[in-house]
């Protein structure tokens, strides 16, 4: 075995060693993150606010052994995802759709949020295999808003810009080419007060985060 090959095999075993201790709070369905929900301090809710951001709307739809989404940006982009699970892995197809028609997908009352998406370097984590931040704030519209058009679209985007109904939970991700990191609470770039995993054992958060991804936060 080469000197190389050693490497690759120790930090193999690195990885799988942190795979496992972080295993609440880690996916690798077609890419690896490490992901936490989290409660900002007021602190932390100020830095978000100053954060720039896109927003979007993510209409989920369920299929047979996978996730099937529609998401509509701000600049009536609209894309389908739709992620299989087969023994080998996950195989992802992404497809360009025309805006009027991912519309209808939201119009049919399925699982929809909107979202302020801060993305950011991975700053100091990438001698760790870091490659960016995806921060995840996700607005309160208060009900299933009608969105017949563009302008429709155009009008809810800006009236939830002037205003802060956010939901007091934030999703982060942090997306890395290995595993190297037992947790990532510590490197979160904003203060928190509250964390949840992103997959958790705990029969009470698992219900928490069910109602608030499917009461609370959906449009």
């Amino acid at each position: 075995m080469s000197f190389l090959d050693t490497i690759d095999e120790l930090e193999r075993g690195e990885e799988e060693g942190v795979m496992k201790v972080a295993r609440e709070s880690i996916s690798v369905e077609s890419e690896k993150e490490y992901c936490l929900w989290v409660k900002p301090t007021e602190e932390g809710w100020n830095w978000l606010r100053e954060q720039e951001g896109s927003m979007y709307i993510d209409t989920l739809m369920p299929i047979n052994r996978g996730k099937r989404r529609v998401r509509l940006t701000e600049d009536h982009k609209a894309v389908l995802t739709v992620k299989r699970f087969a023994d080998e892995g996950c195989v992802e197809e992404n497809s360009d759709i025309g805006f009027d028609t991912a519309l209808t997908f939201y119009q049919d009352d399925f699982v929809s949020h909107l979202v302020k998406r801060i993305h950011l370097p991975a700053g100091e984590l990438e001698t760790k295999g870091g490659k960016h931040w995806d921060i995840d704030v996700f607005y309160r519209a208060g009900g299933h808003p009608q969105l017949l058009n563009a302008d429709d679209y155009d009008t809810l985007l800006n009236t939830m810009k002037q205003g802060s109904s956010y939901g007091e939970w934030v999703k982060v991700e942090l997306e890395v080419e290995r595993f190297a990191l037992e947790s990532i609470r510590e490197h979160i770039p904003f203060a928190v007060e509250e964390v949840i995993p992103s997959r958790p054992t705990n029969p009470e958060d698992q219900e928490f985060i069910r109602n608030y991804w499917d009461v609370d936060t959906r449009l």
